[in-house]
């Protein structure tokens, strides 16, 4: 293993550190497992033990409210940090954002309330003797601030950041202590037996599967886990229950770039995890080549899609000229939730034109609509903005989010919206629950939006389904979407201002494993929204290069394989893409 784990690290220029342990046997296997390692987001396990505890001795009521203002909650690219009106949630809800999501500023009202002290006491008394939490998601920033004052400068700067540094970082630990904590939750020693079930609940709602999850495409597996990353670091923690077993993984990845997006560095936390779990298993693990980079022409890119067991339609535009790249480009294709695109923008025209107030805040019941991330999966009501339903429609593909948008400017304006743009061949019909319910009806199940339930339908079922067929359901062209896109981005869709709450809706998407995963680096701007049905899986945004080249890119693929899982699809938009605009700007991708 220890081979196999320096040969995939070599690839990429980067070092690990791991462990795994088999949570009914207790054998384990490490790689450095005892080394100090910067925890980055991956401390907010120990801050969601130390509430839970609270929540199970009474010392804290889960269910207590908690008004949130815009006004001095911690940075962050996701949750409330980004949020842009005040927001009204329960302190069992904060906790559910900040592990699915990694919401710093749900973080840090959590980490004041309880004190670091208290969060250091527990760990002790559960056994980790070396992890530690010093300080927040803030506290973490000010450092950053303080020994890197140029943000853009080089790689050496920020070696020399302690926040960088496992010996002089806020929060710190070993591979081997993180596995024992995960143990504690999954054993019910962390905190008594319900609260620990809860804290397993919310680690399963995790949105990333870039990473620990793209090792473990089985039908049957589940990945319960949370992710760190922080300048050079890239980690991710996790529970994985493969083959009626529970394996505990910890994978700290230091990579020797500091940029923030390396697909190559995050899929290596998923092999080392890999790696791991089969030597447990006694299971033999064979590494698959690293895929190589090759310029692609149109016809190119079908083939590769349909070796990888998928058809793709896509369309790119250069914004700047109108030059155009397509496969199938005016083929009509199901939306999936690229559909929350002209509901974004017809709501924007509609606050634009007074006829919707944005910071009008409304109560939000939990469940309602499924959705796997978001409003359906909270506990309590959440007393939340129109603005910022609409960011949650859009960031995480929130369902309830949607419904509740779609329903207050109605399916006849966006229909409205969409023939005035000329985009005959686009149409939202049906809301998110009516999308759903045609699932449900046509496959006799109660399905929960969770493609790991439809691992028994047969595929010919699935292809036959009601909401996989463009004519019959949420549908687009290719070619259709980018022409909304550049619109958008030129200012010509709507109003500027309408326009600019969509960009800016957009820019703060979370999803990096599909067409952001074909634009490395950080010099490169990519706002987008995702589509995921059994099947098909679909992304589209805008690509914008430093030199001012802009590009709109709409991906849509359908797989011949129902697996809920497919990371070698997802890297398919983001080839796919990379390769249509490389041909825009006469270049290699």
């Amino acid at each position: 293993m220890k081979e196999q784990v320096e040969q995939v690290l070599g690839e990429v220029g980067a070092r690990a550190w791991a462990h795994a342990v088999d949570l009914d046997s207790g054998e384990e296997i490490g790689y450095g497992e005892d080394g100090l390692v910067v925890l980055a987001s991956v401390f907010k396990i120990p801050v969601l033990v130390e509430l839970f505890r609270r929540f199970g001795d009474g010392r804290l009521d889960p269910a207590a409210r908690m008004d949130v203002p815009v006004e001095g909650r911690s940075a962050g690219p996701t949750g409330l940090s980004v949020m842009a009106d005040p927001i009204e949630l329960s302190l069992r809800d904060l906790a559910y954002w900040m592990m699915s999501v990694s919401d710093n500023a749900a973080t840090d009202l959590l980490v004041d309330l309880l004190g670091t002290g208290a969060i250091n006491a527990t760990l002790r008394e559960l056994g980790l003797s070396v992890t530690r939490v010093d300080g927040t998601c803030d506290d973490i920033y000010q450092s950053i601030y303080e020994d890197v004052p140029d943000l853009q400068a080089g790689p050496e700067v920020w070696r020399a950041a302690r926040a960088v540094d496992p010996e002089r970082s806020l929060q710190a630990g070993t591979p081997r202590e993180i596995t024992r904590l995960l143990a504690a939750i999954w054993n019910d020693t962390a905190a008594p037996a319900e609260q620990c079930a809860e804290m397993r609940r919310i680690l399963s709602l995790q949105a990333w599967p870039h990473r620990l999850r793209s090792g473990f495409t089985e039908p049957d597996a589940r990945v319960s886990a949370k992710t760190g990353t922080l300048r050079f670091w890239r980690n991710e923690v996790g529970v994985v229950e493969l083959g009626g077993r529970r394996y505990a993984v910890a994978v700290f990845v230091r990579s020797d770039s500091y940029e923030y997006r390396i697909p190559a560095a995050d899929a290596c936390v998923g092999t080392v995890a890999r790696l791991a779990v089969d030597h447990l298993r006694g299971t033999g693990t064979r590494l698959r080549p690293r895929s190589t980079a090759r310029a692609a022409t149109p016809g190119e890119i079908r083939d590769h899609a349909r070796e990888l067991g998928a058809d793709i339609w896509l369309h790119a535009r250069d914004l700047a000229t109108g030059r155009s790249v397509g496969v199938g480009e005016s083929t009509p294709v199901v939306t999936a939730s690229v559909l929350k695109v002209p509901v974004a923008l017809e709501l924007a025209r509609q606050s634009v034109a007074g006829e919707v107030d944005l910071t009008e805040r409304i109560t939000v019941p939990p469940g309602g609509v499924p959705s796997p991330y978001g409003l359906s999966v909270q506990r309590d009501d959440t007393v939340i903005s129109y603005r910022d339903l609409a960011h949650l429609m859009i960031v995480i593909s929130d369902n309830v989010a949607t419904d509740l948008v779609i329903g207050r400017v109605g399916k006849d304006r966006v229909a409205a919206l969409l023939a005035e743009l000329g985009l005959t061949a686009t149409a939202v019909p049906q809301d998110c629950a009516e999308i759903l319910a045609s699932l449900e009806e046509d496959l006799g199940i109660d399905y929960r939006d969770d493609e790991r339930e439809l691992a028994g339908v047969p595929l010919e079922r699935l292809q036959a389904l009601r909401a996989l067929v463009p004519e019959r359901t949420c549908r687009t062209t290719p070619e259709e979407i980018t022409r909304l896109l550049a619109g958008i981005w030129r200012d010509e869709a709507a109003p500027p201002e309408a326009c600019a709450l969509v960009r800016g809706w957009m820019g703060d998407q979370i999803w990096p494993h599909r067409l952001t995963s074909g634009f490395p680096g950080d010099d490169i701007v990519i706002s987008g929204k995702t589509g995921t049905l059994p099947l098909v899986r679909n992304e589209v945004g805008v690509v914008e290069y430093a030199d001012g080249g802009r590009y709109a890119v709409g991906v849509f693929t359908r797989a011949g394989d129902p697996a809920p899982n497919a990371p070698h699809l997802d890297a398919l938009i983001g080839w796919a893409a990379a390769n249509a605009v490389a041909q825009l700007r006469d270049e290699r991708p």
